[in-house]
């Protein structure tokens, strides 16, 4: 019953108009972003179960492994292309040898989870809101700087159920369901498996949420993780901020440069 409860929160999906978005920003994100260069990924967290019709549900281990590989490998494609240098830390081996880095990865997780809580009470929001938040997970993400060096982390959350053959059979009403957002309103829809993906780049110096996106699809796919991050928002981060060159009155070079001639 736990994971239905989960999966009837998919509250996140196509929305029927364009103008309203999922994608969450912190007011200042473009300040932000001026202050970033480097980014951790967090290990995702993935929940995938078959959903059966006596509620006995099963943990799909191989799936969970499987999308945590597939989502990583396209956020970290996708950061670098937008001009993050992505650290690669072993943050899994580094929790197994250090507690204190395992909790507070773990602070860092319960932070996010209620930080979407208010991030996401109102559903869909207006382009002209997606960046009014002011979002901040506090000093918990101070940890994760000092252990990995990185100025941002990325944080996913996956969770996917599919339905056993036994439930599609049966076509219960304790189905996997997927809510489509209308015009404010929730409707169910019936699917043989659903997936959602809660996804957050978040600066690691003071915890502000820099840029958060919700996304959900009728099937167990790690296709979320492209759809998500294509929304990243459009920023010039700190390591492509623009070197000193001629002086743009007389165009000669800055002072401090002639003397290194």
């Amino acid at each position: 019953m736990k994971k239905i409860g989960l999966i009837s929160l998919l509250c996140l999906l196509i929305s029927a108009c364009v103008s309203n978005t999922s994608v969450r920003q912190h007011q200042d994100y473009a300040d932000i972003a001026k202050e970033v260069s480097t980014v951790v990924i967090i290990p995702p967290d993935v929940d995938i179960e078959l959903v059966a019709f006596d509620g006995d549900n099963e943990e799909l281990t191989e799936d969970q492994l499987l999308i945590a590989a597939e989502i990583t490998a396209q956020a970290k494609g996708k950061l670098k292309s937008e001009g993050l240098t992505v650290i690669d830390f072993d943050i899994a081996g580094e929790m197994l040898a250090d507690e204190e880095f395992a909790y507070a990865v773990t602070q860092c997780t319960e932070a996010w989870n209620a930080a979407k809580q208010e991030l996401y009470v109102t559903g869909f929001v207006s382009e002209e809101k997606k960046s009014s938040f002011q979002t901040s997970m506090g000093p918990v993400a101070n940890a994760i700087a000092e252990k990995t060096g990185a100025d941002s982390m990325l944080l996913m959350h996956f969770q996917g159920a599919k339905k056993s053959a036994g439930m599609i059979a049966k076509d219960v009403g304790t189905s996997v369901l997927v809510g489509v957002l209308t015009m404010g309103a929730v409707i169910p829809v019936q699917n043989t498996e659903g997936a959602t993906l809660d996804i957050a780049l978040v600066e690691t110096a003071g915890g502000r949420l820099i840029w958060s996106n919700r996304k959900a699809l009728p099937q167990v796919s790690s296709a979320l993780a492209g759809h998500a991050l294509q929304e990243l928002p459009d920023v010039t981060w700190k390591n492509e901020l623009a070197a000193p060159g001629p002086d743009a009155t007389n165009g000669e070079m800055p002072p401090e440069v002639k003397t290194l001639q």
